[in-house]
């Protein structure tokens, strides 16, 4: 797409997806010699679609801590449609789950929505195009259709020669690849057999004329409908995912995203193809079955074998290896993008530090990889106890609060004062601050709740090896919920076992939040001062500004 005959750089990059072009513009802002290689070309397919409040929350930081402002153009479903395109993206108001028995009909008594300020399904191939270009207009070069042949890493610089012969140099490289991460192949890096307790198994494609999930049942009253988020059916053995990109009047894109994820030790892959266990599926859930009355594939489905693969390292003489191309859990939460701007926020500055000092030893890293490891390992955690409760309602509807309540620590220590410095109108100070502060990035109840989150585990794993039933843990978890002390006593109504649907834009949340904030000022816990505590300056101009705005 874009190469100007330079063989020299800093960094070379390999893969420009959106990791790799997302750290490829942060660099190039600061002046940074960046070449890209990819093996395939832009617009293409890619999953990964949707966006969370984590995330919402990490490009926005990213875009105000490194002065980039189209990293800022990703991190709202508004920024989106104003500034990329309305069919570039779909609505995501809400996580919405439901669910399912085989062979029964849906009252979705049993169903949580979970409504969020509004975010975005990305159509991916446009999102990831869009970025690409904007690492070229900083000053990225990119090479795509450029398979690589050979790299060579020594104490003075980075060698990497592609199929066409041709090499370039580097002092730094940057693996954004993904499964087949050359630099994990290179240094035998994959830990075989992975050290991740989940088990799974993914099919997928991309439909038109799927129904709205709303249009299956009578009208609701609820303001938050079915279709405008992602909609999650749970079922014992694993989950479904539907992520529209028609799902708001300015699209004119009829696609949806459909994949189901099978506890891959419960349901093998077979020798079917993919849509007919697609067809199989559905003939088993009518009350799924349903919403793709009408629904055809406008690709050809994809069959994966077991998802999971993990790495004993990331890190080494002047190389870094990215999330996704470091291991992979499952799609469900959406942890992949919010990991890799978690990790691209310390290790953009490391790289510009180690090139003004001209020093790339692997101990300057060290603390980024032990940070992707920890996320990969709660993440590891959190979703395979889910596969576990997707055996019992009950112990799904407790289990969910603890990704709930640590969802929302997590956007607390990362982002708490950062947002109310954007809030109030000085997110520029963001650039200014040298803020390499690891611990605010580390998993949601490390430093906080790490005998709470250990127990909760230990507990649904029980239920597993058959040491309690369902209920029994369900109980012990609303118990453990209840007598937590890191957060406001049953913030959010967590502790309510009859909590069904929550809203982060509804009275009671900004209610909760407002408790939280005045909580924080008046704890005297070390812990809590360290993770939360904020300006109270930011908080006012904050509120000040927001006042103004509504008044317009």
């Amino acid at each position: 797409m874009n190469y100007n005959g330079n063989q020299q750089f800093d960094v070379i990059i390999l893969g420009s997806g959106l990791a790799g072009s997302i750290l490829a513009t942060i660099l190039a802002r600061h002046n940074v010699r960046v070449l890209m290689l990819d093996k395939e070309t832009h617009p293409r397919f890619a999953i990964g679609e949707a966006m969370t409040p984590d995330t919402d929350l990490m490009m926005s930081i990213l875009s105000y801590q490194y002065s980039v402002p189209e990293i800022g153009y990703l991190s709202s479903f508004e920024n989106i449609c104003e500034n990329i395109s309305p069919s570039s993206c779909g609505l995501k108001r809400s996580f919405n789950f439901i669910y399912h028995r085989e062979g029964e009909e849906q009252t979705l008594q049993q169903s949580n929505k979970i409504g969020v300020n509004p975010s975005s399904h990305l159509f991916r191939q446009d999102i990831d195009q869009y970025m690409a270009k904007v690492a070229i207009k900083y000053g990225c070069q990119l090479l795509e259709k450029t398979n690589v042949n050979h790299i060579n890493i020594d104490e003075t610089k980075v060698e990497v020669t592609v199929e066409s012969g041709e090499k370039f140099t580097a002092n730094y490289l940057v693996d954004a690849s993904g499964y087949r991460s050359p630099l994990s192949q290179k240094f035998n890096l994959r830990e075989n057999p992975t050290r991740l307790k989940t088990h799974s198994r993914s099919i997928f494609t991309h439909m038109i004329d799927v129904k709205n999930y709303d249009d299956c049942f009578p009208p609701s009253q609820d303001n938050i409908l079915w279709y405008q988020g992602t909609l999650h059916h749970i079922f014992d053995g694993g989950w479904m995912w539907v992520i529209p990109f028609n799902n708001h009047e300015k699209s004119t894109n009829p696609i949806c995203s459909v994949g189901i994820n099978f506890d891959s030790r419960r349901f093998p892959q077979t020798e079917i193809s993919a849509e007919q266990e697609f067809q199989n599926f559905l003939s088993r859930f009518p009350a799924i079955a349903i919403q793709f009355e009408n629904a055809k594939p406008v690709r050809n489905w994809v069959s994966t074998g077991r998802l999971q693969y993990s790495s004993h390292s990331c890190t080494g003489e002047r190389f870094y290896i990215l999330p996704h191309a470091a291991g992979f859990i499952d799609a469900l939460y959406s942890f992949g993008l919010v990991n890799t701007c978690t990790i691209i926020n310390p290790l953009a500055s490391k790289i510009m530090k180690a090139i003004s000092n001209n020093d790339y030893s692997t101990e300057e890293f060290t603390d980024i990889e032990r940070l992707q490891q920890k996320l990969f390992d709660y993440n590891d955690n959190l979703v395979n106890c889910s596969y576990i409760s997707f055996s019992n309602f009950n112990l799904w509807n407790a289990w969910r609060r603890v990704w709930l309540l640590g969802s929302f620590l997590r956007q607390a220590k990362a982002g708490l004062r950062k947002r109310l410095k954007i809030a109030a109108g000085k997110g520029e100070e963001l650039s200014k601050i040298n803020d390499n502060d690891i611990d605010s990035l580390t998993p949601s109840y490390e430093g906080l709740g790490d005998d709470f989150f250990k127990e909760a585990t230990g507990t649904v794993e029980n239920v597993a090896a058959g040491l309690l039933s369902p209920n029994e843990a369900a109980n012990h978890l609303m118990s453990l919920i209840n007598s937590i002390d890191f957060i406001p006593k049953n913030f959010w109504k967590m502790g309510d076992s009859s909590q069904k649907d929550v809203d982060m834009e509804s009275d009671l949340f900004k209610s909760e939040y407002s408790r939280f904030l005045s909580w924080i000022k008046t704890s005297k816990e070390p812990k809590i001062k360290k993770y939360f505590d904020y300006d109270t300056k930011d908080l006012i101009a904050a509120v000040n500004l927001s006042a103004t705005a509504r008044l317009r």
